[in-house]
């Protein structure tokens, strides 16, 4: 749940929640909207604050306004996200803001495109201002209001603020190919009001090169059986591209110069050999690939140690997100991808499927088919799912014990099936204090007691539905490395 997210959702919505989402879209000629982007920087942002304070108060206070997002969040209303999370990150500052900073906090920097053309001109942004809850009076501008943008570290708009909604050019005729980092601040009177940091991504030539892969596209249907890994991706990568190039929220702050290389390489790669593999164990860093399987095919998100080219099996960690979220919520969310960290220091695989129901993807066809291009070490399959995902991770956990190391289950829980393979594999399971789904997770805690030789359950204390995550996820891979160590030596 929140973050760079799919805009399409994985769960039925209250008939509330769909006339809500309605309202919201007829206001949306009066009032700037938050869109899921906007919120997966924001709440990133605050996950690295989060992070970096330790005080309890100021804590419990910033847990209590991200329940308020949470329960915004599921009730479409995204600027009630926004303005919860920018009170919870004022929390964790333990101050609350004055009329400028809070006039400046609903500012949002819109990119009609993040994939853009230095040939065709500079980007075109506009700075836009969200209107929070139903004050009659928002804060005003302060006096002496400013906006300064830089791209790498390198200032390229310094100008005033007029009426908002605000029309704005960003130079980028000089620059070079690459993905960059677009930072941006508001200042009045020499004071920093606010700094936001989000993605730009410059190609040359960009429409002629993404029209390239339309003579791929074409013969996808002239090659026999299930198209390959491959073909899959480079068609799924030309889709991510092409959204980066609309006016519409893509999922995360995408590298797109460096996805459109990669595209264009697969796609040499299949011209040479259509069943050539570009994808395997010599290949590390991320991916977003589309997977077949005997099962059907599915989007995954996937992290590649440098440790893999050496062939010796790796342990391998599959991850599933909440409702609403996608392939991108572990590594992006959920403390800023804390699990990324944790995985790479340990030379583990990373996979986060895009998945949706409550059984989601196929994990023991999905295994199959990853064992295919890259070393992991099946004894050492870990599982971790969060609120919808830990649902999953149960019913995946009962339909195929012997698939897994051990399992963790945050922020919810669902039904376990007893048997004697799941009565050997280990549980972790963990909620929050203020966490609506602390009672299913409690459930799932006392039936596994009577299913399990190995079950721990943990609460902790002030922590709500969505930083349940982040706050977990160290005693979550203490599980693993224990559970991981005590495969390797029954091996």
């Amino acid at each position: 749940m929140l973050a760079p997210m799919r805009t399409r959702t994985n769960w039925p919505l209250p008939r509330i929640a769909v006339i809500a989402a309605l309202a919201a879209m007829t206001m949306a000629s009066v009032r700037a909207q938050a869109d899921r982007y906007e919120l997966g920087l924001r709440l990133r942002a605050f996950e690295r604050k989060l992070d970096a304070t330790q005080d309890v108060a100021r804590r419990k206070a910033a847990f209590e306004e991200l329940d308020k997002a949470v329960q915004a969040f599921f009730g479409m209303n995204l600027n009630g996200v926004a303005e919860a999370v920018g009170k919870a990150e004022a929390a964790l500052d333990g101050r609350e803001r004055d009329g400028a900073e809070r006039w400046a906090e609903r500012l949002v920097l819109k990119l009609p495109q993040r994939l853009c053309d230095p040939t065709a001109g500079d980007a075109s942004a506009q700075l836009e201002s969200l209107r929070y809850g139903r004050e009659d009076e928002p804060p005003q501008k302060p006096d002496g209001a400013i906006l300064v943008a830089s791209i790498d570290g390198e200032e390229v708009l310094r100008s005033s603020i007029g009426d908002v909604p605000m029309a704005i050019s960003l130079p980028i005729r000089e620059r070079k190919d690459g993905d960059a980092a677009l930072t941006w601040r508001i200042e009045s009177n020499d004071r920093v009001l606010i700094s936001r940091e989000q993605g730009l991504s410059i190609v040359q030539g960009r429409d002629a090169r993404l029209a390239a892969f339309d003579a791929l596209e074409s013969t996808d249907s002239d090659r026999p059986g299930q198209p390959s890994l491959e073909l899959q991706t480079v068609t799924a990568l030309v889709r991510m591209l092409r959204g980066m190039t609309k006016a519409r929220s893509e999922e995360t702050v995408l590298p797109g110069a460096r996805l459109l290389r990669e595209a264009e390489a697969v796609a040499a790669s299949l011209a040479g050999d259509a069943a050539g593999t570009f994808y395997d164990q010599t290949r590390s860093g991320q991916f977003w690939l589309r997977v077949p399987t005997a099962r059907g095919s599915v989007h995954v998100r996937i992290a590649v140690p440098k440790a893999a080219a050496d062939g010796k099996p790796l342990p391998l960690v599959f991850a599933l997100h909440g409702a609403g979220g996608s392939e991108n919520l572990f590594f992006d969310g959920y403390g800023d991808g804390a699990i990324v960290r944790l995985c790479e220091a340990r030379n583990m695989l990373l996979c986060a499927p895009r998945t949706a129901g409550m059984s989601g993807a196929d994990l023991p066809a999905l295994l199959d088919a990853l064992a295919a291009r890259y070393p992991i070490d099946r004894a050492r399959v870990l599982l971790i799912g969060h609120s919808m995902g830990a649902m999953q991770a149960v019913s995946q956990a009962s339909a195929s014990p012997s698939t897994f190391c051990a399992v963790a289950a945050l922020g919810g829980g669902g039904n376990a099936r007893k048997s004697a393979g799941l009565a050997k594999l280990p549980f972790f399971v963990a909620a929050g204090e203020r966490d609506f789904g602390r009672a299913q997770a409690k459930r799932l805690s006392e039936q596994l007691q009577g299913i399990c030789d190995d079950a721990t359950y943990r609460d902790y204390p002030l922590v709500e539905h969505l930083a349940i995550v982040q706050v977990a996820l160290p005693d979550v891979f203490s599980f693993f490395d224990r559970c991981s160590k005590e495969a390797s030596r029954a091996k």
